[in-house]
């Protein structure tokens, strides 16, 4: 069972998404890839109630020449028992390729490209990194672990998460083992 505590700080931003919005209207998925992969269980994996921090993070390259934008969307996953709580007991690591097609470059910028692989790249990355930890965790002979959703906040102007451009951390989430 997971008990969530999700607590998402809401700030005002005057600096909207714009120029990454741009970027979304003209591209197209065309591959997903896995690129890299970790993963570690000490022990006292399967002991007690867990707690787990998610870390994500972006990286985009754009090809003018060939007409595609690539993002490298990369995923920690860390669980800590309540008497380990510095050393992680379960690290799962992940790295996803995407490649995106676009026709027209005129006018976007690389703030823009940087913005679109900091939203669009981890939500299109999301569902193959929630697969990746569910189906590691089942094969390291832990309890099943399903991941929440990738969760778009506000989409009204002046509420929006606190985001830093290349890292992001889910809060703590509690598991408990029936």
């Amino acid at each position: 069972m997971v008990k969530k505590r999700v607590k998402a700080k809401i700030v005002k931003r005057k600096d909207k998404l714009d120029a990454g919005l741009l970027v979304s209207d003209r591209v197209q998925l065309k591959d997903v890839r896995l690129i890299k992969s970790k993963c570690d269980q000490s022990p006292e994996a399967m002991l007690g109630k867990k707690t787990y921090n998610i870390n994500y993070s972006t990286e985009v390259q754009v090809d003018k020449k060939t007409g595609y934008i690539i993002v490298t969307a990369a995923f920690s996953f860390e669980a800590f028992t309540e008497s380990k709580a510095q050393k992680p007991v379960i690290l799962i690591d992940a790295s996803f390729l995407l490649s995106y097609k676009i026709e027209k470059f005129e006018g976007l910028t690389q703030t823009g490209f940087e913005q679109f692989a900091n939203l669009n790249g981890t939500y299109n990355a999301w569902p193959y990194w929630r697969e990746f930890v569910q189906n590691t965790i089942v094969r390291m002979g832990l309890p099943s672990l399903s991941i929440p959703v990738f969760r778009i906040v506000g989409p009204r102007e002046e509420k929006t998460i606190k985001r830093k451009p290349a890292k992001k951390k889910v809060k703590k989430r509690t598991v408990s083992k029936k």
